[in-house]
């Protein structure tokens, strides 16, 4: 063997941590991509000159493309990278998929049209499309089965922490600062992550180099003691490749249970209503008669979302995600029939003024039960579900079903609300997080602890 054997492994392996915290650095970005427009729109709508680098307020029409243009470039992120798989290893897939974001940055630094802020809206959505389509399987593959939960859910930490900057900071600064601001992380990421940390084992195992996966392993692992992990590696991905793609993955029984999970799980996500929650938030506590700013309260849902991701990161390697996702679909639900109620009683004249703590109170719970789990466990069993030879097909068919129902339900909310009220349109969401608590108890696995060729035995069961 190429490896030496003895050394002891370091019980605080402190380099995982930092490997997985460079890589999603990304995601700081892209989260703050996500929140935007909630600084910048009025912004481009003001009649100063000195705010407005357009020098003319927005349209209606033309807010509307800036907000929905990066949802459009998001369904065309998963199919870049399923495309750049075919001839790169995930690491350079996640350096490449950055270009588009540092671009898109720098449109908006010199700006001075709206066509211009359109293109950087769309490449913001192709970046992220792209993103989201590799890093949890990227995760997955460089964790250990004890703490690959953990660490999947980091990178829901650090977007939900990217989502914050532009509440915090965007209000208080030109456009041009904040765009600078911005870009900031995407330094660091090219630097720690670009070259402090090395390819997947499995990618390298994959275009047979072995030693350097080897290598690779090390440094994960902080030990040298890597040749079982290494065969273990090797075997899982030797038994899994002789055939690849689409036809593989829905010939096989297991893979194919797999993606019909995971779509769902998609589904039930963004018919959450999460994306029109999150759009309409202001207009939803103005429904309700709240006085309180937009910015005070993008900050507070914002701040109630990390603070939940974070709870979730420390407990899913112990409870596990199926307990996580589905309590998380319970109170989801319970939240959102609590809104319905609220709005009944206010289109039917009823006194609201006993409850009119309620929008707020059930909105802070929605954001912090959705990003308990829903939010970003569904990205994590992404991760987990599929070898490595069918890996960026599954992801790609997956996110491309969530970001195009993102845009759909974001697009469809104002509609349905006019057709059946906002307490209708509450109650639809609520009704279908039930269907996923039954989904939940009856469909998701249980992958706590198991290593990714377990879960694959798992799931042809």
């Amino acid at each position: 063997m190429f490896l030496k054997m003895g050394d002891q492994q370091d019980k605080r392996n402190w380099y995982i941590y930092f490997a997985v915290l460079s890589t999603t650095l990304i995601v700081v970005v892209t989260g703050s991509c996500f929140t935007w427009t909630s600084p910048i729109i009025p912004k481009l709508s003001s009649t100063n000159h000195h705010v407005n680098p357009i020098g003319k307020p927005l349209t209606l029409s033309e807010s509307a493309w800036i907000v929905s243009s990066m949802s459009l470039g998001l369904i065309f992120g998963p199919s870049l990278s399923m495309t750049l798989s075919k001839f790169f290893c995930k690491k350079s897939i996640l350096l490449l998929v950055g270009l588009p974001l540092v671009l898109a940055q720098i449109i908006c630094l010199f700006s001075s049209t709206v066509q211009y802020f359109l293109i950087a809206r769309f490449l913001m959505g192709v970046a992220a499309g792209a993103v989201w389509s590799v890093l949890p399987n990227y995760i997955a593959e460089i964790a250990e089965d004890s703490n690959r939960g953990f660490l999947g859910t980091l990178a829901g930490v650090m977007s939900t922490g990217g989502s914050l900057i532009p509440y915090i900071i965007g209000p208080y600064v030109s456009i041009k600062t904040f765009t600078i601001i911005s870009l900031l992380p995407m330094g660091l990421y090219y630097i720690l992550f670009g070259w402090f940390v090395p390819d997947s084992p499995y990618d390298l195992i994959l275009k047979h180099q072995e030693r350097k996966a080897g290598q690779s392993l090390m440094k994960f692992r902080g030990t040298t003691k890597i040749e079982k992990e290494l065969d273990y590696i090797s075997s899982t991905i030797h038994s899994s490749n002789n055939d690849e793609g689409f036809g593989y993955l829905f010939r096989n029984e297991g893979l194919r249970r797999a993606l019909l999970i995971c779509v769902i799980l998609m589904v039930f996500q963004q018919f959450s209503g999460i994306q029109a929650v999150g759009s309409y938030t202001q207009t939803i506590f103005e429904l309700a008669g709240s006085e309180l700013s937009s910015e005070i309260c993008a900050m507070i849902v914002g701040t109630v979302s990390l603070i939940s991701v974070l709870i979730s990161s420390r407990l899913i390697d112990t409870m596990g995600r199926k307990i996580l996702i589905t309590v998380s679909f319970i109170v989801t639900a319970l939240s959102l029939f609590s809104l319905a109620v609220y709005f009944y009683m206010l289109s039917a004249k009823m006194d609201v003024s006993p409850v009119s703590w309620l929008p707020m109170i059930g909105v802070i719970i929605y954001m912090f039960a959705f990003n308990f789990g829903l939010g970003i466990l569904p990205w994590v069993i992404l991760g987990e579900l599929f070898p490595s030879n069918v890996k960026a097909v599954a992801s790609t068919i997956t996110s491309l079903a969530n970001f195009c129902l993102s845009f759909n339900v974001t697009a469809c909310f104002p509609y349905m609300v006019e057709a059946i009220g906002m307490s209708g349109t509450f109650f639809t969401f609520g009704v279908v997080m039930v269907l996923g608590t039954v989904f939940s108890l009856i469909f998701v696995p249980e992958t706590k602890g198991k290593s990714l060729m377990e879960i694959e035995k798992m799931l042809k069961c």
